[in-house]
């Protein structure tokens, strides 16, 4: 389970952050929208970093979807310009990363990554 679910409506958004992360050893399933992504098993992801302001639907209403099968799915949003009442709803769920800083979203998705402290 070392899936990274990057959700973002922008190509180039898209294909760098992708990029970064599959550079981290990961495996990156890409996909541009809520219809593309409603129906992934939260099961088989480490973590999903999604924008806030998809062209088909907003990014924190799939954030509970994928959370509502899956409450410990680690989520981050992703977003360039999101109104402040979509922020509040997108904090409830999962920090939010300001474009275009990619590094801020790949140090939290190696946080991610990393395993549980044994006891």
């Amino acid at each position: 389970m070392r899936t990274v679910l990057v959700v973002d409506d922008s190509p180039v958004v898209r294909h760098a952050l992708g990029r970064r992360l599959a550079d981290q050893g990961l495996d990156v399933r890409l996909e541009e929208g809520v219809a593309a992504a409603r129906d992934i098993d939260p099961a088989e992801l480490l973590c999903a970093v999604i924008d806030l302001e998809l062209g088909d639907d907003d990014g924190a209403d799939l954030a509970a979807i994928l959370l509502a099968r899956r409450p410990s799915l680690p989520v981050a949003f992703f977003t360039a310009d999101a109104p402040p009442r979509q922020r509040v709803r997108a904090l409830a769920c999962g920090p939010v990363f300001e474009k275009p800083d990619l590094d801020a979203v790949v140090a939290w998705v190696a946080l991610a990554a990393q395993p549980p402290p044994t006891k």
